[in-house]
């Protein structure tokens, strides 16, 4: 009973919801991050979405939605003219959810940093669209996936870079994953040693000095950038002198239903 209590307290804390739930079909769902996208697809709602930010892209049908803006910027106009009855928004969108309320629209607010985040956001969403039992089974998907991958975990963990962007065609303004990011979390499951463990950031910009002097021994581009790898010639670290620089999707880096797949690529990205 306690932990039972603990888990609904830390739901209702990640997620704000207020109101009634909101069941039956003719819900219309506007989400403004591709983790929320996802999440309303894994609970069986994806029919019900009528609007999405411009970074969704999965399931591939929401891609022919109408966009409703950006994750930083989005577009309040374009929001209310879809007429949603329900709006997923993270917690940087203050200032919109505030402005959706007062157009009579309802929000649900779901933080999306790390894994109790995603749990957190199925559970809210699931209750909230009468899909309580599909949250359930979404949930236990991800739980023996991070089972799983744990479980395969090598004794000698690399020393790994993770970057999440850079500048197209050269390593200028590289961001990286900090502690508490959720790449940063994944590499713990699988066995991966984050270089930049000490950085209080989750997200922090780094140097080509900073990059030699963590002499990692993997590096994981997840920028929109890694269709080309050749700038990383410019670091001599083991991970360029080992041929152990990987391109990664772009939808690993941020928090995903899909954490099976995530977990399996970033695995595979630090095998020998």
């Amino acid at each position: 009973m306690h932990r039972a209590l603990l888990a609904l307290v830390f739901v209702l804390a990640a997620c704000s919801q207020g109101k009634a739930p909101e069941h039956g079909k003719d819900v219309r769902i506007v989400s403004l991050t591709p983790s929320a996208t996802e999440v309303v697809a894994a609970l069986g709602a994806e029919a019900q979405l009528v609007g999405v930010d411009e970074y969704s892209d999965f399931p591939v049908a929401v891609q022919r939605l109408p966009k409703v803006g950006s994750f930083l910027a989005p577009n309040l106009e374009a929001i209310v003219l879809l007429k949603p009855s329900v709006v997923i928004v993270d917690d940087i969108h203050g200032e919109t959810a505030g402005a959706l309320r007062d157009n009579g629209i309802r929000v649900i607010e779901c933080a999306m940093h790390a894994l109790p985040d995603l749990r957190a956001a199925l559970h809210a969403v699931g209750d909230q669209l009468g899909r309580s039992e599909q949250a359930n089974a979404a949930i236990a998907k991800i739980d023996a996936a991070v089972e799983h991958a744990a479980a395969q975990r090598p004794a000698k963990h690399p020393r790994v870079l993770a970057v999440i962007d850079r500048e197209a065609g050269g390593l200028g303004n590289l961001i990286a994953v900090g502690p508490g990011s959720w790449v940063d979390e994944l590499l713990a499951i699988v066995g991966g040693d984050n270089v930049l463990v000490a950085s209080g950031v989750r997200y922090p910009k780094v140097s080509l000095e900073e990059v030699l002097r963590g002499q990692p021994d993997v590096i994981l581009d997840l920028s929109q950038s890694n269709t080309d790898l050749a700038p990383w010639s410019q670091v001599d670290v083991p991970a360029t002198r080992d041929h152990r620089v990987k391109a990664l999707p772009m939808f690993v880096s941020r928090p995903t239903v899909r954490l099976d797949e995530a977990l399996a690529l970033i695995e595979a990205a630090l095998a020998r």
